[in-house]
């Protein structure tokens, strides 16, 4: 029986564990190919398997900006949630950073939204993070673990066919979001948000619950404004203003 893991109901300790698993299959430290410079389960570049980028929002440049604030709004609160619970962060500074990094939020690194074609190298995000690669290759970890995204290691040829040496060479990952696989009260919260942004843009704002009217102070006042409702509404249908005596219309009871 196959078993799956749930981020929302893991704790840190659980999450660090598995982003350990994570990072070492990142670095290859633990599986190699017959090449030693290729990691195993790489594919090609060309190959289907490694066609796995996804548009962001609808695609242009306003939805999708918008759609990756809200889904760094939606990691904060729920990394700041799980910390008030008593445990540690489940992403923290670094995870949040190389998130930011990785979308194109600090500038650098170029997100094309119609594709969502994501493939910055390891050493590109620890620079423009300014963070070392180390803590870069665990704060991914960590986003895999909490499914926030994942991503498939890509080969390619060197065009050395029959010489000496590699055949392949490792190039960077294709990343994609995974918004599919949030726990679900996370997955909603992200849905809220992308809404209540899109409507704004639109010129709308979601509908709200008209306010109450104002109340007098005067018990007396109160009293007699209840009594001329209740009279004005009895006549928009076609009801005496009250009842007769010993009798309750509305509940069928007769006196």
């Amino acid at each position: 029986m196959s078993h799956t893991f749930d981020a929302s109901a893991a704790t840190p300790r659980q999450v660090r564990q598995l982003a350990k698993g994570f990072t070492a299959r990142l670095t290859g430290r633990t599986e190699r190919g017959t090449d030693r410079k290729v990691r195993r389960h790489s594919v090609d570049v060309d190959d289907r398997r490694a066609q796995v980028f996804r548009r962001i929002g609808d695609g242009s440049l306003a939805d999708a900006k918008g759609w990756i604030e809200c889904l760094m709004q939606t990691v904060s609160e729920w990394d700041d949630q799980e910390r008030k619970r008593g445990g540690g962060r489940m992403l923290g500074f670094h995870g949040l950073r190389v998130l930011e990094t990785l979308l194109g939020l600090r500038g650098v690194i170029a997100v094309d939204f119609r594709t969502g074609r994501l493939e910055p190298a390891i050493d590109t995000i620890a620079r423009v993070a300014c963070i070392a690669r180390g803590t870069v290759i665990r704060a991914l970890a960590r986003l895999k673990a909490m499914k926030i995204l994942d991503w498939v290691r890509r080969t390619q040829r060197t065009g050395r066919d029959g010489l000496f040496g590699p055949q392949r060479e490792q190039i960077s990952n294709a990343y994609f979001l995974t918004p599919e696989l949030l726990p679900r009260r996370v997955a909603q919260r992200l849905r809220d948000l992308v809404a209540r942004k899109r409507l704004r843009r639109a010129g709308t704002t979601p509908p709200t619950a008209a306010p109450p009217p104002p109340q007098a102070q005067n018990s007396e006042l109160r009293d007699a404004i209840a009594r001329l409702g209740a009279g004005v509404d009895a006549r928009s249908r076609g009801e005496s203003a009250s009842p007769p005596c010993g009798q309750y219309p509305r509940a069928g009871v007769q006196g």
